[in-house]
């Protein structure tokens, strides 16, 4: 059985100029602590690719379903490990080659070869005549109409000669995760509900390199079973892979709730535990040296959503506010949730603490100065600091491709 050998090919990566050293060691990092635990022999670094080479044993299918996991790659294949033969290595690469692209449907195609071990005797051009001349022969041996075609053709057969043993040769490429390398861009905290927007607000901005922590508002009076508290541990669970680590903040919300339905006007209610949230979000991004927070807004989806409305919720915090899902519809949100694996969490039921004590007619339109207004009677430091005395926090950890909560606790300081 021939090697298992995984190309890897970015590009965005291509465009950070004298910062392309680090984003390529991230990348790097990012694909051993994926693979961890799989029989990696080495990842080599030929020019504008990565080479994954395996040792004996290793599953196809498992360092494939890790690597689909890891951002910053364009896309990847596998490739068959053609043992070198010296004179005869022109011959061995066309019938790889032939075994590679026999079985696929195309109707152009073009050979072309990257020689990043220069002590090979054939030249770059010379490959890519001989192994394109030879499936021109085989195509036509075959019966099909095929030819060759060097801009734009339909199927490109690539041939690597990296320094070892052996040759690689691949067609079929894999589209990647795409974005950034994972923990490249800074710390962030995402306020993390049990639907479905603000997980693929999270995806989004981890896609951008951003490392995230999640906070977790959850209420009281649910039946049991239906405490949103397990659909957050699970997303969690389902992102972590991502970036290798996490943090999930659970904050009793109850009490806020209480308190602002006895102080506060009825129609500004949800408005006003929307602030009070990014409040004590800020305050525990801030100690964990976090730039910025992430909700999953999308413009006008409900009452709440609207610009105004988004505009007096988002002045209660100095800490930058990005919604990632501003201009989205709720059908390209529930489709991106299927894409990365969340959608079946979201859909649980759970008791979501925004609804409680719901105004009959909520604002739609309120100004900074309303909400100022209606929150004078509040105690909002006091309120701050006992939901982050009472709040648990919990730590999670993807490792050998599994992940693993490694530690929980209550805290009274973030």
């Amino acid at each position: 059985m021939s090697k298992l050998v995984i190309v890897v090919h970015y590009h965005e990566l291509w465009l950070k100029g004298g910062n392309r050293r680090f984003f390529l060691s991230k990348l790097h990092m990012a694909l051993k602590h994926a693979l961890e635990g799989l029989p990696v022999e080495r990842i080599l670094r030929p020019g504008d690719r990565l080479l994954i080479e395996f040792g004996e044993g290793a599953s196809e299918a498992e360092a494939v379903a890790r690597i689909e996991r890891v951002f910053g790659i364009a896309f990847y294949a596998v490739a068959r490990a053609v043992p070198r033969a010296g004179e005869n290595d022109l011959a061995a690469l066309g019938r790889a080659a032939w075994e590679e692209i026999r079985g696929e449907k195309f109707s152009t195609f073009a050979v072309r070869a990257k020689r990043s071990d220069k002590s090979f005797p054939q030249r770059t051009i010379d490959i890519e005549v001989s192994v394109g001349q030879y499936l021109v022969d085989q195509l036509r041996a075959a019966g099909r109409e095929a030819r060759v075609k060097l801009n734009d053709p339909e199927l490109t057969c690539r041939i690597e000669i990296p320094p070892g043993p052996s040759l690689l040769v691949y067609a079929r490429k894999i589209a990647g995760a795409g974005g950034l390398p994972p923990n490249t861009a800074g710390r962030m905290a995402c306020l993390l509900s049990g639907g479905f927007d603000s997980v693929v607000a999270a995806h989004k901005m981890m896609k951008r390199g951003a490392h995230l922590s999640f906070v977790h508002f959850w209420g009281g009076g649910a039946a049991p079973g239906e405490s949103s508290v397990h659909v957050a541990r699970e997303l969690v669970k389902r992102l972590t892979p991502w970036q290798f680590s996490a943090k999930l903040f659970l904050v009793p919300f109850e009490p806020v709730q209480r308190e602002i339905v006895a102080r506060a006007p009825d129609k500004f209610r949800i408005l006003l535990y929307r602030r009070m949230m990014l409040r004590i979000a800020e305050r525990i991004a801030r100690s964990n040296r976090a730039l910025g927070l992430i909700t999953g807004d999308s413009l006008a989806q409900v009452a709440s959503q609207t610009l105004h409305n988004m505009a007096a919720v988002g002045h209660a915090v100095r800490m930058p506010l990005y919604r990632p899902l501003v201009g989205d519809d709720k059908i390209e949100i529930m489709e991106a949730a299927r894409k990365i694996g969340t959608y079946d969490i979201s859909s649980e039921p759970f008791h979501d603490c925004c609804p409680i004590f719901m105004p009959r007619n909520p604002a739609l339109h309120a100004s900074i100065e309303e909400l100022d207004e209606a929150e004078k009677n509040l105690d909002i430091e006091a309120l701050i600091r006992q939901e982050i005395d009472t709040m648990a926090i919990e730590r999670y950890r993807y490792a050998a491709g599994r992940v693993e909560k490694v530690e929980s606790f209550k805290s009274a300081a973030v």
